[in-house]
């Protein structure tokens, strides 16, 4: 369930969602640039490396346009610092309610999810696996 903003408050979650897509974007992009790099290597054919181009176009590029593109990315915006896509550097500036609203959202994300954590100060300081995002970054929630 997305809080009621203020405008600024909306501004800035959008502000957000923008910078996720593009983060989200750069990674993808850079899978099409590493298949060129093979086709110019010719460890790959242009068919494949066009295959691969409409498949981006088609799937991901188009997920990410629906998923950041809507006038209410709240939901997006949660996902992309879960999945650390988002820093805490770049909510840090945000009010305490959406800090609170990104914090709430990963608790009952893990909770519906079954993920289980352990606090970092049981766990040498790091997150627990559990807690590995997708991309590969670790946080403490």
């Amino acid at each position: 369930m997305e809080p009621r903003f203020t405008q600024s408050e909306n501004r800035f979650v959008r502000e957000l969602a923008v910078l996720a897509w593009e983060r989200q974007l750069r990674l993808e992009l850079a899978k099409i640039g590493d298949a060129i790099g093979r086709m110019s290597d010719n460890q790959m054919s242009p068919h494949d490396v066009n295959d691969l181009v409409h498949e981006f176009h088609n799937g991901i590029s188009r997920d990410l346009f629906n998923r950041f593109s809507s006038n209410k990315p709240w939901l997006a915006v949660c996902r992309a610092h879960y999945d650390c896509v988002l820093t805490d550097g770049d909510i840090a500036g945000a009010s305490e309610k959406i800090q609170h609203g990104i914090n709430e959202f990963a608790k009952a994300f893990r909770m519906t999810n079954q993920i289980a954590t352990e606090p970092a100060s049981q766990n040498g300081g790091k997150p627990s696996e559990a807690r590995k995002s997708p991309v590969g970054c670790e946080f403490e929630s």
